[in-house]
């Protein structure tokens, strides 16, 4: 074998580790991106509860401040199903503008929880009552749900009856590890 024959089947052999390592280097870039997918579902949340502890704020007679929870069930376009239950605070005016800050968990039937921090605020009034819209941050899941990242929008409304009682419709985006 010539020298120069010899040179020819070293670059040979690189070039196909070479194509070797960068094969092998996509195909883990591709189960990485397959590993952290985007998965958006939708919510429908039927609530209820009692009326929030309501506070003067102390600067004038329309300002109050208050405290409630709300429980109900959340189903998803998945088909999945969850008891849904959250705190929150609120800060309103009797002219109806008003901001409400919270928490959320949604408990599935094996157990496992997604919970949720919010914000929202009232953006109209229909036929019964304020509307609100808002934005949160899932903080933490269980079980399928583990290592969970993702956000939800969300809007709610009073329905007629029976009184007390509300919907919200919601997306959540989230990945898993």
């Amino acid at each position: 074998m010539t020298e120069n024959s010899k040179n020819n089947r070293r670059s040979g052999i690189c070039y196909l580790w070479a194509i070797i390592l960068i094969a092998t280097c996509f195909a883990a870039l591709a189960a990485n991106a397959d590993a952290e997918q985007t998965t958006t579902v939708s919510i429908r949340v039927m609530m209820s509860g009692p009326r929030p502890t309501m506070l003067p704020a102390g600067d004038d007679e329309n300002h109050y401040v208050g405290v409630g929870h709300r429980e109900g069930e959340a189903v998803f376009s998945d088909g999945k199903k969850a008891k849904y239950s959250n705190v929150y605070m609120l800060d309103w005016h009797r002219d109806g503008s008003s901001d409400s800050w919270g928490y959320t968990k949604m408990v599935f039937n094996d157990g496992s929880w997604l919970f949720l921090k919010w914000n929202a605020a009232v953006v109209g009034i229909d036929e019964n009552g304020p509307v609100s819209k808002g934005k949160g941050t899932i903080l933490k899941g269980t079980g399928p749900y583990e290592g969970i990242k993702g956000t939800a929008e969300f809007t709610s409304r009073n329905l007629k009856s029976p009184p007390g009682d509300s919907e919200s419709s919601a997306v959540l985006t989230y990945t898993l590890p």
